[in-house]
């Protein structure tokens, strides 16, 4: 049992101390508000899709109308949020 508990405390520690990086620093500044958006609101509904896991055709087709009336974001957002997700990390 302590043994266990030691285990668990060092893996803690060891991860905490890790940390992971800020997803930001890898994000283009013309992508920012897009991304932020992307972070904050893909996903409340489904498993949030990364940039690079679908082509641009995808992310075309499947951020159509439907999105357009749940997410709320200016015109000129939607070709920014495509660009952003059809890269590749």
């Amino acid at each position: 049992m302590i043994r266990r508990a030691y285990w668990l405390l060092l893996l803690v520690i060891v991860s905490w101390g890790c940390g992971t990086p800020d997803w930001r620093a890898n994000v283009p500044a013309k992508y920012m508000e897009v991304a932020e958006i992307h972070r904050a609101s893909c996903g409340a509904c489904h498993v949030r899709v990364e940039p690079g896991q679908r082509t641009r055709a995808q992310f075309e087709k499947a951020l159509s109308k439907n999105h357009h009336e749940r997410v709320k974001m200016r015109d000129e957002q939607w070709p920014l949020l495509i660009d952003y997700l059809s890269q590749t990390p």
